[in-house]
């Protein structure tokens, strides 16, 4: 990064590059006079933080005591971004005096690691969840105030449209990604480390009901195998690239089969975190030429001696003709036509001329 960049210029960069975090953050807080600069995580999962070079003691006693996620500052502020656009937050915009000094928090452990005071913004990136850049300071510094507080709160405000603007940007563009890949083979869908759908490609939602449905926002498996799908889904959002497909069935259409892929998806949205979103994919195969000969094969394993003799029989031969153009004795042709009636339950021989127009309707 380059001297005098910034502060949206800088977290932008850091967008692109995600070990430059650290580093980033440590620049900003040096422009704002501050001690500290941390970054939140906040989503459905649970929060995950990031240090600033040098700070990575002080957050690691943050963790440690789960203040992370406990403490007020998040829940007021949280309270703030989810009733609508916020600004710049400090510790007296979200607190009282006398609330701040009845907290344990600010306290027992911002007093003493110099975060005492601190300006910062909490930016939406997807339902129910925010990036929170915080920059903290000691006691001894002061709170931000009067032309430094003009400055910090220019510079967050410019750090809060640009990172937005920035990761929407990039949505709708693993989205046209999600497109295209669809266009040029199996059907693909950018779910959430939650496994909620975030995006399904136009040849990805014609499946919908005929392999997979959607509960809560959730892709499941509409046949006995949507544990397996699940465990694909959640091994990739943990960043696990597995050489692993889950055979998907269509309970409306026998024989109609589907298999499913899964692979991390390292967007923007998900560079801070140890997870990723995921690309699933599903590849119909074909649809197999259905004959009556395929049919007894494969649903009733008849022998080829067997489905050429039934194939006789549906054709209006004897059983005495059919033995002879077989070119065996007729009682072979008696004791293999009993074999058949056995592996397709019946007992006569119009049973059986039955059930083969049956199967006839088939294809």
């Amino acid at each position: 990064m380059q001297q005098g960049e910034s502060a949206s210029d800088i977290l932008l960069d850091a967008t692109q590059d995600f070990e430059s975090w650290p580093d980033a953050l440590r620049s900003i807080a040096g422009q704002f006079n501050a001690d500290h600069g941390f970054a939140y995580l906040v989503t459905p999962r649970g929060t995950h933080a990031f240090a600033s070079r040098g700070s990575e003691e002080v957050l690691a006693k943050v963790v440690a005591g789960g203040w992370h996620e406990r403490n007020p500052r998040m829940g007021r502020g949280l309270e703030h971004a989810r009733s609508g656009p916020v600004g710049l937050l400090t510790d007296w915009r979200l607190f009282t005096p006398v609330e701040i000094a009845r907290d344990h928090f600010e306290q027992e452990f911002a007093r003493w690691y110099d975060c005492m005071h601190y300006a910062g913004t909490f930016i939406p990136f997807a339902p129910e969840s925010f990036l929170v850049v915080s920059f903290e300071r000691s006691h001894r510094k002061g709170e931000y105030w009067g032309s430094e507080l003009d400055l910090v709160s220019r510079n967050i405000e410019q750090v809060r449209r640009s990172v937005a603007y920035a990761l929407k940007a990039q949505a709708q563009l693993a989205t046209g990604l999600v497109d295209v890949l669809s266009d040029a083979g199996p059907a693909h869908a950018w779910l959430g480390v939650d496994g909620r759908l975030q995006h399904g490609s136009p040849a990805f939602l014609a499946l919908v009901g005929r392999f997979v449905g959607i509960r809560s926002g959730r892709v499941h498996a509409l046949d006995n195998c949507d544990y397996r799908l699940q465990v694909l889904i959640s091994a990739a959002a943990n960043g696990e690239r597995i050489n692993d497909t889950v055979a998907l069935h269509s309970p409306s259409q026998p024989g109609d089969i589907a298999f499913a892929r899964a692979l991390p998806m390292r967007t923007m949205n998900c560079g801070l975190r140890a997870y990723a979103d995921v690309l699933l994919s599903i590849e119909v195969q074909p649809a197999r030429e259905t004959t009556l000969e395929t049919i007894l094969r494969d649903r009733f394993a008849l022998t080829p001696s067997e489905i050429r003799l039934a194939l006789r029989l549906d054709q209006g031969m004897r059983l005495r003709d059919a033995a002879d153009a077989e070119k065996i004795a007729y009682e072979t042709a008696r004791t293999r036509l009993k074999t058949i009636f056995g592996k397709l339950g019946v007992i006569r021989q119009a049973e059986l001329i039955r059930r083969l127009g049956e199967f006839s309707v088939e294809y």
